[in-house]
């Protein structure tokens, strides 16, 4: 419990110093301190924290669950992104373990999805939702969570180092 209560006063000091530019006893911090930039620093990097390890918690119960299949692509639609990247949604045949066949289209849209229509893809999905189904990609799964995460330790680091030792 002792951890609990101590992680929650490093959040609530960090909030009150970074974004109210307050002490805990209330004194007013100027706007451009340094201790209140490094403790946004700081809040921003537990929250980014948080952030990241439930994205790692969700994506390690998928993989824990998901089975592996060869899928083969169906068809490529080319779309757009609102800063006019270009990305390409995929329409895949896969079969389920228990034999049934599927065509399923992935929830994501990546540029890298630019296939030729009969290419074998492996991709993982989730067996009590078929619709769940996730492509392999070169990065891995845990590429943007562990990016997250580590962004997000750095602004602590970045912003303990601003803030220092406060003097009660």
């Amino acid at each position: 419990m002792n951890i609990l209560v101590r992680f929650w006063n490093l959040v609530r000091v960090t909030f009150l110093e970074g974004m109210l530019h307050r002490t805990e006893d209330g004194q007013k911090l100027g706007f451009s301190s340094i201790r209140g930039w490094g403790a946004n620093l700081m809040f921003a990097g537990i929250t980014g924290c948080v952030i990241g390890l439930v994205w790692i918690a969700q994506r390690a119960h998928f993989e824990l669950d998901a089975l592996i299949a060869t899928s083969e692509v169906l068809e490529v639609q080319e779309g757009e992104t609102s800063d006019g990247d270009t990305v390409y949604q995929l329409t895949l045949r896969w079969t389920h373990e228990n034999g049934t066949t599927h065509v399923t289209i992935p929830r994501v849209r990546a540029s890298y999805y630019n296939v030729p229509i009969g290419t074998e893809l492996d991709i993982k999905y989730d067996p009590d939702d078929p619709e769940d189904v996730r492509v392999e990609t070169q990065e891995g799964p845990w590429y943007f969570p562990r990016l997250i995460l580590i962004g997000s330790l750095m602004s602590f680091v970045m912003g303990r180092l601003l803030r220092g030792t406060p003097k009660a």
